[in-house]
């Protein structure tokens, strides 16, 4: 009697379809994995100058709490004397009332941080506009503020602008599998030119 057949594609099938992939691609995929995953705080030395916080979800003026704990994180930069500036960057939604960067910078406001040392980078709408938008109005030294699992492409962005930042990180919520997932696609899209 035949060996009852297991669900799915068979091995052979399988080895077939793995073979169509380049090996530098999944190279590629490999390396950007381990640096996503080992992406994190990085020893930052102060002072360090400007601090870009990367944009995340508000709403109508509230931070998410995925943007709160990433504004508390550049207050304790800006407490403990290490950035004298810091830039919140991130636009809004069709029917937003207000923009991720300049909720932000209320916040920090309402924190004690003072206007002089506060900006708002209001347009951008992916990673690499938030940097690219923000390279005006950074001065000195750069640490970027982010989710530990978008540290990474962050970083990388920021190197793709010249710029040579320090990470300051903050655990990711929710799932991570998920979240992994989206960061590999957003950097595989920035590398093989097909998003910006």
């Amino acid at each position: 009697m035949p060996a009852p057949s297991s669900p799915g594609l068979s091995r052979r099938v399988r080895l077939r379809l793995l073979a169509l992939v380049p090996l530098p691609l999944l190279l590629v995929v490999m390396a950007d994995l381990t640096g996503i995953l080992s992406a994190g705080d990085s020893r930052i030395e102060c002072p360090a100058g400007t601090a870009l916080v990367m944009g995340a979800a508000q709403y109508d003026g509230r931070p998410s709490p995925a943007f709160e704990r990433r504004l508390e994180r550049a207050l304790d930069l800006h407490e403990s004397g290490c950035v004298d500036r810091i830039i919140v960057s991130g636009g809004s939604r069709a029917g937003d009332r207000y923009s991720e960067g300049q909720t932000g910078v209320n916040w920090l406001l309402d924190h004690g941080v003072p206007a002089g040392g506060l900006l708002a980078e209001e347009h951008a709408t992916s990673s690499w506009q938030n940097v690219r938008n923000s390279l005006p109005l950074i001065e000195g030294g750069l640490v970027i503020v982010t989710d530990d699992l978008h540290a990474f492409r962050s970083n990388w962005v920021a190197r793709q602008h010249g710029l040579d930042a320090q990470l300051a990180t903050v655990p990711a919520g929710g799932s991570r599998l998920g979240y992994l997932g989206r960061e590999l696609v957003g950097l595989l899209g920035y590398q093989l030119g097909l998003a910006r």
